[in-house]
């Protein structure tokens, strides 16, 4: 499995963080949701100006020896919040459902 490190850094006064940001893959093929890890849980906490919180996109990696699925962007929407910012990303996802895993999401964590 892949992983993309998704980091938000607080350039106001303090806010309230919990639960997942939303979080789509732009690829060659179209835009795809990014689902939430449901076996994860996030603990509310109060993020002050300057600090940083991570959540962190995991994804199968294309080891098929195929072209595969190209994902070129992440589209992220902070939670609880409506404004999204478009990162550029590189990966290469497999087209065939029946390798394990797929795209998922985890909450947002202070980092410490």
């Amino acid at each position: 499995m892949g992983s993309i490190l998704i980091t938000f850094t607080n350039t106001g006064s303090s806010c309230r963080m919990e639960g997942f940001p939303g979080v789509d893959l732009k690829t060659n093929y179209g835009t795809q949701s990014v689902d939430r890890n449901k076996q994860e849980v996030g603990t509310p906490f109060t993020l002050k100006a300057g600090k940083r919180a991570t959540a962190n996109v995991v994804y199968p990696i294309n080891n098929t020896g195929g072209s595969g699925v190209r994902g070129t962007a992440l589209v992220v929407t902070p939670p609880n919040e409506t404004h999204h910012v478009t990162v550029p990303v590189g990966v290469s996802l497999p087209v065939s459902d029946t390798d394990k895993g797929h795209l998922e999401v985890t909450p947002v964590f202070e980092e410490h």
